[in-house]
C-alpha cells in the first residue's frame, strides 16, 4: 500500500501541481472577495494581489505601472436646463450648427462724468475706444448684446442723455454687435434723436432694439444664428406720460416701442409666423435701486406666457436675481430682472459700480423651439483711477486678477462689487462662470 501511495504521488506532473494550487488560490480569495461584498465592505483587490487587469475582459492593452495615462482635453459643453428649478446634471454636447452662445451686458450710461474724464485736455478730443478693452476678452459670444441709455447724435448738445457719436466706438470696440436703446429718455431729443443714433450705432454694423424708423412696419426681424432662426426684442416700460403723449401728438409711437402686454403677445406670435425658433425678449423697466414690483413680475409673467424663451431686464442700474416662469406649453422661461451697470460714473454706491455680464446658450430642440444651457454670469466691475492728473474709467472683470496699478482701495471696491453680485445670485439659477462648486 505504501508503495501504491508512493506510486501515485509521482505520478502528479510539476504543471498538476501548479494548476491545483492556482485554483485553491482562486477558490480562497473568490470566497474572501464575496464574503466582503456581502458585508458591504470595501474591496481593496492590491492586498489581494491581484490587478485589475486580471478581471477586465475589454481589449485594453497593459502599461507600466508608472507610466501615468494621457487625461482628455478639458472641453466646454452646455448643460441643459428641464424643468426649473430642476437641472440637468449630465452634459449635453452640442454639435455645430444645432445652437447659438449669447452674451448680455447691463446698462451703459456715459454721463458727464464719463465723458469728461474720456477727454484728453491737451488734444481736447475724447477717446473713449479704452473703456472696454479689459473687458472684451468676456465678450465672445455668436451674439454679443447690451443695454444702452444714451441717445449718440452730433446734432444735439451732449449732456447725461446725449452722447457724441464718436463715442459709440467703445460698443464696437468691447465686441458688442447689439444694442437694446430704449430707455425712458429715448425720444428726449424727439425724432431727430432717434434717427441719429439708429444711423449712428447701423454705421459701426451694430443692430439696434428698443428704437424703430418712423416707417417700421413692427414686423419683427428674424436672424438667422448659426442657423437658428431668432428674434430679438425690446421694449420700455417707463415712457414717461409727457413723452408718450408727444410721440402720439406727432405720429411716432412706434419709434419707441413701449412694453404694453397686447403689443408684445403680437410681435411674438408674429415672430413665430415668420419662422423663429428662440424669440428673446428685452425690458427696460422698474425703478433706480428699487426690487422688481407686481407690475413686473405680471409683466414678465405675460410675456413668458406670451411664447417668449428667455426674458432679460435692466434700467434698475443695480444687479438684480434671476429666476424662472412658466411660460408656454409649461416650458420653465429664465427671467433676469437686472444686469445692473456695466458702465457708469455714479459712485455713491457700491451696488450702482456693479453688474453682470449674463452668458446663455442655446439649442434646437426636437419640436422646432430651442432648449437654453444653464445660464452663466461674469460679475463686472466699474474702475475709475487717476493718471498722469487725468480720471480714466475701465470696465473689468470683477472676478479676474486686479489690473497692474489699481490701488488698494479700488481692489477692495473690486472686490466687493464681485460679492455683492454673488450675494444677489447666490440663490438664482445663474452660476458664476469659470467656478465650480468645490470653489
Amino acid at each position: 500500500m505504501r508503495s501504491r501511495k508512493n506510486k501515485s504521488r509521482r505520478k502528479l506532473s510539476a504543471g498538476s501541481v501548479f494548476m491545483l494550487i492556482m485554483l485553491a488560490a482562486v477558490l480562497g480569495g473568490s470566497a474572501l472577495i464575496l464574503g466582503r461584498l456581502s458585508s458591504g465592505a470595501s474591496v481593496d483587490l492590491s492586498k489581494l494581489h491581484m490587478s485589475v487587469l486580471d478581471i477586465e475582459t475589454d481589449s485594453r492593452t497593459e502599461t507600466d505601472a508608472d507610466e501615468e495615462l494621457p487625461q482628455p482635453e478639458a472641453t466646454h459643453t452646455a448643460v441643459w436646463a428641464t424643468a426649473a428649478p430642476v437641472i440637468q446634471a449630465t452634459p449635453v454636447p452640442m454639435s455645430s450648427g444645432e445652437g447659438f452662445t449669447l452674451t448680455l451686458g447691463g446698462s451703459i450710461n456715459l454721463s458727464g462724468e464719463v465723458r469728461k474724464n474720456s477727454k484728453s485736455t491737451d488734444a481736447k478730443v475724447a477717446d473713449y475706444a479704452d473703456v472696454m478693452m479689459l473687458l472684451a476678452p468676456e465678450i465672445r459670444s455668436d451674439v454679443n448684446g447690451v443695454f444702452l441709455e444714451n441717445i449718440f447724435s452730433d446734432q444735439h448738445k451732449s449732456n447725461d442723455i446725449t452722447a457724441p457719436g464718436d463715442a459709440a466706438i467703445l460698443l464696437q470696440e468691447a465686441g458688442f454687435d447689439m444694442a437694446a436703446c430704449g430707455f425712458s429718455q429715448a425720444y428726449a431729443n424727439g425724432k431727430e434723436g432717434v434717427e441719429a443714433t439708429l444711423e449712428t450705432l447701423s454705421s459701426r454694423g451694430i443692430r439696434t432694439l428698443g428704437i424703430r424708423d418712423a416707417n417700421d412696419s413692427g414686423r419683427p426681424e428674424i436672424r438667422s444664428v448659426n442657423g437658428v432662426n431668432t428674434a430679438f426684442l425690446q421694449y420700455t416700460a417707463t415712457v414717461p406720460e409727457k413723452t408718450r403723449k408727444n410721440m402720439q401728438k406727432s405720429g411716432t409711437s412706434g419709434m419707441v416701442p413701449e412694453a404694453d402686454v397686447s403689443r408684445i403677445s403680437e410681435e411674438i406670435t408674429s415672430a413665430r409666423e415668420d419662422g423663429a425658433e428662440a424669440v428673446i425678449v428685452l425690458v427696460n423697466w422698474g425703478k433706480n435701486g428699487k426690487d422688481p414690483d407686481k407690475n413686473q413680475r405680471a409683466l414678465a409673467e405675460a410675456i413668458a406666457q406670451a411664447g417668449a424663451d428667455l426674458i432679460i431686464g435692466n434700467g434698475s442700474h443695480t444687479p438684480q436675481t434671476a429666476e424662472y416662469f412658466y411660460g408656454k406649453d409649461g416650458k420653465d422661461i429664465l427671467c433676469v430682472w437686472s444686469l445692473g451697470s456695466l458702465l457708469s460714473g455714479d459712485r455713491s454706491n457700491i451696488r450702482h459700480m456693479s453688474g453682470y455680464l449674463l452668458h446663455v446658450t442655446f439649442r434646437r430642440d426636437s419640436s422646432g423651439g430651442v432648449e437654453t444651457g444653464i445660464p452663466e454670469y461674469t460679475p463686472v466691475y466699474t474702475w475709475k483711477y487717476k493718471q498722469d492728473g487725468r480720471f480714466y474709467y475701465r470696465c473689468i472683470a470683477a472676478n479676474a486678477e486686479a489690473p497692474d496699478g489699481m490701488d488698494n482701495e479700488q481692489r477692495k471696491n473690486m472686490s466687493k462689487a464681485a460679492e455683492n453680485v454673488r450675494s444677489v445670485l447666490k440663490d438664482s439659477p445663474l452660476k458664476e462662470r469659470g467656478k465650480t462648486d468645490a470653489d
